[in-house]
């Protein structure tokens, strides 16, 4: 004999579990936009986003509303920049953003992490593999 207790609480599980799903995209969105829009560059990133750049500097900006992030990477000496449309996720308990055909987990990291460098606001992304090949991407951001 089933209590109903035991009925109710199994019946609230799917409502608590799309809560935290909605929470955590929006912590997600919350820590890269700031709230409404935030830059951050490539770990190592030298040049200002307006300078000459070397090949490895890049900044991604991203945006709330509309949910986009803006990529500016180093061609030629100089910024080129693309918008690309930001979705948030949420998948088996974990959550993360897509952008330009990639899914990618996020994590904050401490300053001490090496990768870091000693910059106090660092995350990283780490793509999703997507079922088709085991490649994965990781990009190191700070601000």
């Amino acid at each position: 004999m089933c209590s109903y207790p035991l009925l109710l609480s199994l019946s609230l599980l799917p409502a608590g579990l799309f809560a935290q799903a909605d929470a955590a995209q929006k912590t997600v969105l919350d820590q890269l936009t700031g709230g409404t829009t935030r830059q951050w560059s490539i770990v190592g990133t030298k040049a200002a986003p307006d300078a000459a750049c070397g090949t490895t500097d890049r900044y991604y900006t991203f945006q709330r509303s509309p949910a986009q992030v803006v990529v500016q990477e180093c061609s030629g000496g100089k910024f080129a920049s693309r918008t690309l449309p930001l979705t948030s996720w949420t998948t088996n308990g974990k959550s993360g953003i897509a952008f330009g055909g990639s899914s990618y987990e996020v994590k904050e990291l401490h300053a001490g992490a090496p990768v870091c460098k000693g910059n106090a606001n660092c995350i990283r992304l780490a793509s999703v593999p997507d079922g088709k090949t085991d490649a994965t991407t990781t990009i190191y951001l700070t601000r």
